[in-house]
């Protein structure tokens, strides 16, 4: 209770606004189906993680995976929105207005945010541990 506590003080948080209802959001290790209230992850310990997605129809096919790495800074707020044209995740139409209010406005969402999943990031840091902020930005793709 302790770990969870600090996590909430000093953790991060994604906020992912319009991800539609059944799509798998993802983080590290663990996924999960989007339930009508979702709205992002809280109490993301700083460092080095891994955010991926993928849609799902209507029938409930599965698109391929897509994601992105993120150094998360102590108390940072990313935020992301749903593209339904592309149906990817990205900052397009978010400006600091927006993050700002986010911002002001975080104990009024945290019943919709999912805390991160504390059990697996032993297991994460372990496999992450000597991945540099420099090493991703040198590697990942420039059209992220």
């Amino acid at each position: 209770q302790t770990r969870a506590r600090e996590l909430f003080l000093q953790g991060s948080v994604l906020i992912l606004l319009d991800v539609p209802e059944g799509s798998e959001i993802g983080i590290d290790y663990n996924s999960w189906n989007v339930g009508p209230r979702f709205k992002g992850i809280k109490m993301i310990p700083a460092g080095f993680h891994f955010i991926y997605y993928s849609s799902v129809s209507r029938e409930g096919q599965t698109a391929p995976r897509t994601g992105f790495f993120h150094f998360f800074k102590s108390k940072e707020l990313l935020v992301k929105r749903w593209d339904a044209f592309t149906e990817e995740l990205n900052d397009k139409n978010i400006n600091d207005v927006l993050v700002d209010s986010l911002r002001a406005s975080l104990m009024d969402l945290d019943s919709s945010l999912g805390p991160y999943p504390y059990e697996t990031f032993k297991k994460w840091t372990t496999l992450t541990n000597y991945i540099t902020e420099a090493l991703v930005a040198r590697i990942e793709p420039l059209n992220r």
